[in-house]
Parts: structure tokens; C-alpha cells; sequence
């Protein structure tokens, strides 16, 4: 039986060119359209040398979770492509993807949309629709909020992380390791689930829900800074202890119900 047919968007960082490899290794994938990773926080980062060292921290932990990727594992990429423009959009369509796999991109305008309806799935980093916009698996620390650590495949829509669920991926939270450990972990958990669920999807064994109608976060990348950080490292140290885990494992059992 022939693999379906992807086409990747992504980014060039070292969890982007995983998540491309690890797609390519389920699906016939030919080509990548990768953006150029774009650099966040610029303002925070020129003031902060505690905010730098973060940025820092989560290079090294996906040195380690995923530095093994090299160009030979890789399918062919397109780099520094305007994804948005319409020659990138028409180029995507006469490859007749079955699927548009969609992780760490800008947000697709409505050409990607009209062209793929229901079709396109985004690895998006927070459990929607409980936390959205901006850095979703860094605020559930900040508000101690840990059974809403995770990650949400979804299909791609005009509201920005709001399209219907195929999966949630839950935090592997473990005694001992840093918000660094846990976050790069969750990561590259969901990329690894990733490709499954998506086939599960195209061929009908997972059924696309609309998210719930619950309260939730809007992050802003204005609200990140150098005392936010501070109370988040406080918080977690060097590991929760496993008495503090178990209660949020609780938590999580009444996340739907609110």
C-alpha cells in the first residue's frame, strides 16, 4: 500500500527539522517549506541577562532531545519561502498533498485555508482551549497551573489555535527535572505522536471534535518578562517533588468539567 502524500511547513530549528523528519518517516514526503527561525522576545532579551540565559537553557535541552537530526534523515527543503504568498500556495496545490502537516510557522492566511479545507493540522504548544496566543507552555507554570501542560494537534482554521481536536498531548512531568527537561520532553512527545494521529485522522479512526467552550488564557508576548521568569524558575527548581505531581495528576481529571 502507497504512503500518503504530506507537504511539511515548518521552521529551521532543531525541533522543527525533527518534527519534518519524523513526519517523513510515516508519510511520502518530497519537500519541506521551511521558514527561517524568527527570533521573539528581541526587547526582553536586550535587557535581561537572566531572560538571555533562558534562551539559552531551552538551546541546550533541544541539543539534547533533538540534535541527532542531520541532513541526510531529511527530506529536501524550501527555505526562505513567503508561505503566505500566493506562488507558494499554488506551488503546494499542484503537489496534491493528501495532507498539510503545520508546526512553528507564521499563521496561515486564508489561501492556505481555501485551498486545503480540513486538511491542513497544526502541532500547536499548549493545551487549547485552555491557554493560547504567545509562549502557552511557559504561563501554565507562571499561574502553577500544570494539569493544563500540554500540547493540541488540531485542524487549522482562521481563529488562531481554535480548529477542531484530533489529540491532546498531556506534560510527562517526573520528579527532578527542570522546566527545561519538562517542556523539551513534551515537545518531542507530541512530534513523535504526531504523524499516527494525523493518519488516524485521514483514515477515519480519529474524529475531529470542536474544542470545548471553556474560560481560558490569552498569553501576550508583552507579558513575558525577566519577574515572570524569576517566579517560574523559583517554582519549579530543580524538579517538583512527586507529592506536588500526584495532585496535579488530580487536577487533571476534572480539566473538562469547569
Amino acid at each position: 500500500m502507497s504512503k500518503l502524500k504530506a507537504l511539511i511547513l515548518t521552521s529551521s530549528g532543531s525541533r522543527h527539522r525533527y518534527f519534518a523528519k519524523k513526519v517523513a518517516e510515516l508519510f511520502d514526503v518530497s519537500e519541506v517549506i521551511s521558514e527561517s527561525k524568527r527570533n521573539y522576545y528581541t526587547k526582553q532579551r536586550e535587557e535581561s541577562s537572566a531572560i538571555r540565559s533562558h534562551f539559552k537553557a531551552i538551546e541546550d535541552a533541544e541539543v539534547d532531545f533533538f540534535g541527532g537530526v542531520n541532513d541526510q534523515q531529511e527530506p529536501i527543503r524550501r527555505e526562505g519561502e513567503d508561505i503566505n504568498s500566493p506562488e507558494c500556495v499554488a506551488w503546494a496545490v499542484d503537489q496534491k498533498p493528501d495532507v498539510i502537516c503545520l508546526y512553528g510557522t507564521a499563521i496561515l492566511r486564508e489561501g492556505w485555508l481555501e485551498a486545503f479545507p480540513s486538511r491542513i493540522v497544526n502541532l500547536h504548544l499548549g493545551l487549547s482551549p485552555f491557554y493560547r496566543g504567545s509562549a502557552t507552555l511557559f504561563w501554565p507554570f507562571y499561574f502553577k497551573e500544570l494539569q493544563y501542560l500540554g500540547t493540541t494537534i488540531h485542524l487549522a482554521t482562521a481563529t488562531v489555535d481554535a480548529g477542531s481536536v484530533i489529540a491532546r498531548v498531556d506534560a510527562d512531568i517526573r520528579p527532578g527535572e527542570d522546566y527545561y527537561q519538562i517542556t523539551t520532553r513534551l515537545i518531542k512527545d507530541s512530534i513523535d505522536r504526531f504523524p499516527e494521529l494525523v493518519a488516524g485522522y485521514l483514515d477515519g479512526r480519529i474524529k475531529a471534535h470542536a474544542q470545548e467552550a471553556l474560560a481560558s488564557r490569552v498569553c501576550k508576548k508583552g507579558d513575558f518578562s525577566e519577574e515572570a521568569l524569576l517566579k517560574v524558575l523559583s517554582y519549579v527548581g530543580k524538579g517538583l517533588e512527586a507529592k506536588e505531581i500526584a495532585h496535579i495528576q488530580e487536577k487533571k481529571k476534572c480539566r473538562y468539567s469547569q
